[in-house]
């Protein structure tokens, strides 16, 4: 008798994430999986890579007041649980309706696994803690040294599995030319991709500080005539808004607003990366390129790169120039610190296993062979 799994993803950026693991389910014959998903948005995600999914309307007659009405889902997924009564509920994180909906796993002895979606920080807790999930899959010890400074959830619960989506940024090899055809960029050029962030949690970053952070770059753009830059909008952020701010400067022809399809591609590609504290500084420190985190309202640190010397931190306006400048000019000062970093935040990096431990884990789970006391999966 096969083993059901039910996962479920509510962002079409979390199911992104989810892809490797659905696909090896897929094709593993002693799973029947089952693949929940809250938004249109997913469904094309699944249509497009090759699997099937269910909607979670289907199982309500009730509609939605909004887009992303997370208080209407709570009522379908607990009927999805029920109807398909699951030996394993995966999902990416405790945040919102999840936090229930596992209370609700273990109220019905339904196992449960959370794999890591994010870097964890201060004013993102909420969506890792107070955890009360039966294990939650990690990306290195970054991680798991965070989430245990910070409480709400045991060591013995915590197994470090390296990041699946990190997989892939190992092994890509996009083509320059393809990429800079697609976005009108040109070839023969640096690249410095800028991967913006929306004002979130807590109100981080700024508005203020997002703006003059573009702004700043745009304005040192025209300082490099051999380098283009190129500023990935976030998916929550309207294109707009980087488009208006980018248009204030007499720099713009320097530079390019897009929504890339592949944001760790055009990483890849590029000989240098500028964020705030997103995600995609993990996989700048995993590619080992040049790299410079923006803090301009204080002396917070979201990310250990900067003191780990993997990292340009910069807390004011004015030390944008020092940064990019060495950032192009010295682009390898900062990789033995990067190399460490990269380490510390993905388990075994390097390998691109992660999917495997990951996979062994869940049937370690099924199997009831799923050991607490372990620090992290050996295989």
């Amino acid at each position: 008798m096969n083993n059901k799994v039910l996962i479920f993803s509510y962002l079409p950026r979390h199911l992104k994430k989810m892809v490797p693991v659905i696909h090896s389910l897929s094709q593993d014959r002693s799973i029947e999986l089952t693949v929940l998903v809250m938004s249109r948005e997913e469904q094309e995600i699944a249509l497009q890579e090759g699997f099937s999914c269910t909607l979670l309307q289907q199982y309500t007659s009730k509609t939605p007041r909004w887009n992303f009405d997370l208080g209407w889902g709570l009522e379908p997924l607990i009927k999805a649980l029920d109807d398909v009564q699951p030996d394993l509920f995966i999902a990416l994180e405790v945040n919102y309706i999840l936090r229930n909906a596992i209370r609700y796993c273990k109220q019905n002895n339904i196992r449960n696994l959370i794999l890591q979606h994010g870097t964890p920080n201060e004013f993102s807790l909420h969506a890792f803690t107070p955890f009360e999930g039966e294990c939650f899959a990690a990306w290195g010890e970054y991680t798991k040294d965070f989430l245990l400074k910070h409480g709400g959830i045991t060591g013995s619960q915590i197994v470090l599995t390296g990041g699946v989506p990190f997989d892939k940024t190992i092994s890509l090899s996009p083509d320059k030319k393809e990429v800079a055809r697609s976005l009108g960029v040109p070839v023969n050029k640096k690249w410095i991709v800028f991967t913006t962030q929306s004002s979130g949690a807590h109100g981080r970053p700024t508005p203020s500080e997002i703006e003059m952070s573009i702004l700043e770059v745009v304005e040192l753009s025209s300082h490099y005539s051999d380098v283009h830059f190129i500023f990935q909008v976030h998916p929550s952020q309207p294109i707009e808004e980087v488009s208006d701010i980018v248009s204030k400067s007499n720099n713009a022809n320097y530079c390019t607003v897009a929504r890339y399809k592949d944001t760790e591609g055009l990483m890849k590609l590029s000989d240098g990366v500028i964020t705030f504290f997103s995600t995609t500084a993990l996989d700048a420190v995993i590619m080992q390129k040049p790299l410079m985190l923006i803090n301009l309202h204080d002396d917070h640190e979201f990310l250990p790169f900067a003191s780990m010397r993997a990292a340009y931190g910069v807390s004011s306006r004015e030390e944008i120039a020092f940064a990019l400048d060495n950032m192009i000019h010295q682009p390898n000062a900062l990789i033995d610190g990067a190399r460490r970093a990269a380490e510390y935040v993905n388990y075994m990096n390097g390998d691109g296993k992660a999917i495997e431990r990951v996979m062994q884990l869940i049937h370690n789970i099924l199997q009831n062979n799923y050991n607490t006391k372990e620090k992290d999966y050996e295989h």
